[in-house]
């Protein structure tokens, strides 16, 4: 299970990091960074109020907010993922 969730971190990492990327060559950075902080927030909101019926809680802290307002959506599916995994 340990391995699993290190070949989990890596992959995220370079999803992020092609994420990261893509952000800045888009030639509307800022609303593309601001649309995917929106999108991050909105699912740890959704995920966090939906904690009796799923199970699964992200916890808010200094790295799920700030991966989450740079990264949106991946960075909440990597928490989720992680936290499932271990």
């Amino acid at each position: 299970m340990k391995t699993l969730g290190i070949i989990a971190i890596i992959w995220l990492s370079m999803c992020a990091f092609a994420l990261l990327i893509l952000h800045i060559k888009s030639h509307k950075l800022i609303k593309s960074i601001m649309l995917n902080a929106l999108l991050g927030f909105a699912a740890i909101a959704i995920i966090n109020l939906t904690q009796n019926f799923t199970g699964v809680f992200v916890p808010v802290n200094w790295w799920t907010v700030v991966g989450s307002g740079i990264f949106g959506l991946p960075c909440v599916c990597g928490v989720v993922l992680l936290q499932i995994l271990t």
